[in-house]
């Protein structure tokens, strides 16, 4: 992924100018048919829905961008102890110099979002807060950087991925799950709607309203999208302006056999968009939305960790049995394993990318860091079509099962995970003025961000044959999968390869 985004930023992208936030890193691709994105034309459509980021926020957000920060300036996550009345927590809040009142605080879950203008360091405002006796704690909000042969034309020329894991078999016992498991993608979003939107951006001089046009993914049919629910951009439709969260949800549920694209793994189950992760469009119409000239860093792309935690517990309130976080930071965040256990407590199995950063430092990943003390939570990483280590994909004590998900060194874009997805082309900040989201073609990506919708997929396929609580899931899992590496479990792939046919035919775990 992710870094697809970083949204948790561990996937690559092959695509050139993919914007990874938190987990996707965009690698160069030449295949694609040329954009014709560059020629003005009146809106259709004028959206009549607010942006839900103020001035503020987006100037954050950019400043972020600008300087590299991994946290949005001004703003910290704190949770106050168990029995803090308001007038508790302005006596916390007075250490500050802004003198902010609990009234003038967000909520994410049990954790207030605090915004100080007086203070951009969120890790001076978070050392300030902890060291208040009605404070229990407090962290910067940082930023995560997503049966039969099917007929898919992609599937048997592509989907090696598909194969390893003997999916046609697997089918044959749960032909793709059943459309009452939803699957929640926190991502950079799935388009929900086709239409068109009058939106402002930056043509290199002025402020000027462009028609960006947007359709639903032909390989993901409009009925399986269900409560859609947009976090970052504005009160509206869920539009997906990166493509993370559209290749993610294709790995998890593209539709099979429908002679379009790929083949995904659970093709019935509902998809529930939630968008917390926005790419460099998000943000380049929030700053012409506000008046603001010029253009934002080229590669700009992030999962605020506040959002983050709001579309966790959106998705374990609305129904989700299975969550997909193809998102991450080298940081940990309280809140985010707050909001995890919160959904697992709920009866949500959550798979989480493990993070490529083996190649860079082989830093810890998060939320996934967390995953091995939740039952129910598992961290996910990648091999190649080797079904060895994927040479970026985060290894640690803490990885517990590997997926697909790709190596570029192993064949080219042979050895990427493809699915149906948005043409890089129509959108590539680097190339075009007014992009386009409404043609789709094969996409190849990898990372540990394309590793987890296998497993979460998986999940979805598990809970529809009756498999119900989030551990269980796990422990057939770690039960089924076939060994790798070294014997037993190991640091780059936990206890295995995923094994679908198996793991469905699991007995001896309670349900």
């Amino acid at each position: 992924m992710p870094t697809l985004f970083t949204s948790y930023g561990t996937a690559r992208s092959v695509r050139r100018g993919a914007i990874a936030t938190a987990l996707a890193v965009a690698i160069a691709a030449v295949f694609y048919p040329p954009a014709e994105a560059r020629q003005a034309i009146e809106p259709d459509i004028t959206p009549g829905y607010p942006l839900l980021m103020n001035a503020a926020r987006v100037n954050a957000i950019l400043e972020a961008e600008t300087r590299g920060l991994d946290y949005v300036p001004g703003e910290v996550l704190v949770k106050f102890k168990p029995g803090m009345a308001p007038a508790d927590q302005d006596r916390a809040l007075a250490s500050l110099r802004s003198r902010p009142r609990a009234s003038a605080l967000r909520w994410a879950g049990d954790f207030a979002v605090l915004h100080d203008d007086f203070e951009p360091d969120g890790r001076i405002l978070a050392a300030s807060l902890k060291r208040q006796p009605e404070v229990l704690s407090a962290e910067p909000n940082y930023l995560y950087r997503a049966r039969t042969e099917p007929n898919d034309p992609g599937y048997a020329a592509r989907q090696w991925n598909m194969q390893t894991l003997d999916m046609p078999r697997v089918w044959d016992i749960n032909p793709g799950a059943t459309s009452n498991v939803i699957v929640a993608v926190i991502d950079s979003g799935i388009t929900s709607t086709t239409a068109n939107y009058g939106f402002p951006t930056w043509n290199g001089t002025s402020i000027q309203t462009f028609t960006a046009r947007f359709a639903v993914n032909p390989d993901l049919a409009v009925s399986r999208i269900v409560s859609p629910k947009d976090f970052w951009f504005w009160d509206g439709p869920v539009l997906d302006m990166v493509g993370h969260g559209t290749h993610v949800s294709g790995t998890i549920g593209q539709d099979s056999n429908n002679a379009v694209g790929e083949a995904g793994i659970a093709y019935h189950v509902s998809i529930m968009p939630v968008k917390v992760c926005y790419g460099f469009w998000d943000l380049q119409i929030a700053l012409s939305a506000l008046g603001q000239p010029g253009y934002p860093p080229l590669n700009s792309g992030g999962c605020p960790n506040d959002l983050i935690v709001q579309g966790i517990r959106y998705a374990a309130d609305n129904g989700a049995k299975v969550i997909n976080l193809s998102l991450g930071s080298p940081v940990a965040s309280d809140a985010t394993a707050d909001a995890i256990r919160y959904a697992v407590g709920k009866g949500v199995f959550v798979a989480m990318a493990a993070g490529n950063s083996f190649d860079q430092g082989n830093l810890p990943q998060y939320p996934a860091n967390y995953a091995a003390d939740i039952d129910g939570a598992m961290s996910v990483a990648a091999v190649g079509p080797s079904l060895t280590h994927a040479y970026y994909s985060t290894a640690n004590s803490r990885i517990e099962i590997a997926a697909p998900g790709g190596s570029n060194k192993e064949g080219g874009t042979n050895g990427l995970i493809w699915q149906y997805g948005l043409i890089d082309a129509d959108s590539n900040a680097a190339s075009v003025i007014f992009p386009r989201f409404d043609r789709f073609t094969d996409v190849p990506l990898q990372g540990t961000s394309m590793a987890s919708p296998h497993v979460a997929g998986l999940a979805a396929l598990l809970v529809s044959q009756g498999v119900s609580k989030p551990a269980a899931i796990e422990a057939l899992i770690k039960a089924t999968a076939r060994d790798l590496g070294a014997k037993g479990r190991d640091d780059e792939t936990g206890y295995g390869l995923i094994q679908p046919r198996a793991a469905l035919r699991g007995f001896g775990v309670t349900r």
